[in-house]
């Protein structure tokens, strides 16, 4: 990764996560410009090409002591860009929300799908147990297998 100096420090904690999980480097573009501004990070079913819209997951990421209360908003206007995209994650580096796309109206749920804070791990979201996911439920949503 050349000229990392603008990229967010959280970033530095996501990327290593996805390719963990499985994503390949060519996969992940840090910083990928759209209409709406610059995505953290967007990754792609096949290598990233300059031209390839075929974006399945975008993360968009805050500074450690932010709330994520507004980022989702954020990453619902860059997802216009990309009608494939599936999955939307915003994280601060520790906690991670994953809204997903509805099939029915083609936009992303306004609440979250599954949530995970890597210092507290919990079976369901505490704030809404009952309709949110946990941990897995983030892992799964960052996994490639999860968004072919």
């Amino acid at each position: 990764m050349k000229n990392c100096r603008n990229i967010p420090e959280e970033a530095f904690l996501v990327i290593p996560l996805l390719l963990a999980l499985g994503w390949a480097e060519q996969q992940v573009k840090i910083e990928l410009p759209c209409s709406r501004g610059i995505i953290d990070v967007a990754c792609f079913l096949r290598p990233f090409q300059r031209e390839n819209k075929e974006c399945v997951l975008l993360i968009e990421t805050k500074d450690f002591g932010s709330g994520l209360d507004y980022a989702p908003e954020q990453a619902r206007a860059y997802a216009t860009d990309f009608p494939n995209c599936q999955a939307l994650v915003v994280t601060n580096g520790y906690c991670y929300k994953t809204f997903l796309r509805v099939q029915d109206t083609n936009s992303f749920s306004e609440k979250p799908s599954a949530y995970l804070n890597l210092l507290k791990p919990r079976d369901r979201y505490p704030l809404d147990p009952k309709n949110t996911e946990g941990a897995l439920g983030v892992i799964k949503w960052l996994l490639p297998s999860s968004l072919r």
